[in-house]
């Protein structure tokens, strides 16, 4: 018994000797081998959200819609229309298959701080399997979204720009004269 508590107590003696000993060498070392913080830490980059903006909320038929952009920005944008179907706007040149091609090249659109877009003759890329040319955008009334950013394959849409845009599908309605007329 007397042999077994001693097998056991000799480690033990070993751990505590080793821990006072490096101890005592950090002590003699002084504080020049402690890390010293010097300045407040680096912030975490966080990416700016890439921005977007028109003046226009409602668009009416015959109308034009003047999307703007912070600078720098995405290189890709898209637009959903209101039955949730995707069409793909700006895309790199080397992606553009078939009659499928961008409205204007990624790499045209990083150097561009506005797009004019007019819903009449606006075509893009549908992304859909089979269709090999750009499909109307604008075909009925609803909310259209357009989507700026890197990635617009996500559900994540804080990674990306929203700008939603109410299409009626009609010309605007004449403003009613309502001046009255002395007689």
């Amino acid at each position: 018994m007397y042999i077994m508590k001693l097998i056991l107590a000799i480690p033990a003696a070993g751990l505590l000797l080793s821990g006072t000993l490096q101890s005592l060498q950090q002590s003699a070392k002084g504080p020049a081998s402690q890390p010293i913080l010097t300045s407040t830490p680096e912030p975490i980059h966080m990416e700016a959200k890439p921005k977007m903006w028109t003046e226009k909320e409602y668009l009416y038929k015959g109308e034009t819609i003047d999307l703007h952009f912070d600078m720098p920005h995405a290189r890709y944008l898209g637009v959903v229309n209101p039955d949730g179907k995707f069409f793909y706007v700006v895309f790199p040149a080397e992606n553009a298959v078939g009659n499928l091609k961008p409205y204007v090249t990624s790499e045209q659109f990083v150097h561009l701080n506005s797009l004019k877009i007019n819903p009449q003759t606006f075509k893009a890329d549908p992304y859909i399997y089979g269709i090999m040319e750009n499909q109307p955008v604008f075909q009925k009334s609803g909310t259209y979204r357009f989507v700026l950013g890197e990635n617009l394959h996500t559900h994540d849409e804080s990674s990306v720009t929203i700008v939603h845009i109410q299409y009626v599908n009609i010309k605007r309605p004449a403003e009613h004269n309502t001046s009255i007329v002395s007689l």
